[in-house]
């Protein structure tokens, strides 16, 4: 089912989940959502290649924390309709 009248972007903050974050991403339910952007706070990992791989939009951000990771995720955003925001490691 295609969402169309809704705007849906879906952030999920992200330090060093590249064993989940495909697994999260193939789980978000196609043509629900408008643009999924994993947010890379810092990983050491392949966490961003990963997401990136799996079609998602990375913003970088050095600065530690949840709440930094989420407002990059929100100005990278634009004005979507609906935010969520999921765990990058699959325990949504």
């Amino acid at each position: 089912m295609k969402n169309t009248a809704l705007d849906i972007c879906v952030i999920i903050p992200a330090l060093n989940e590249q064993d989940a974050i495909g697994c999260v991403l193939a789980d978000i339910p196609a043509g629900l959502v408008s643009k999924v952007i994993v947010v890379d706070n810092g990983s050491t990992d392949a966490t961003a290649r990963v997401a990136q791989q799996a079609g998602a939009l990375v913003v970088h951000e050095p600065r530690r924390g949840y709440g930094a990771a989420c407002l990059a995720g929100i100005a990278a955003a634009g004005t979507p309709d609906i935010f969520v925001f999921l765990d990058g490691d699959y325990s949504d």
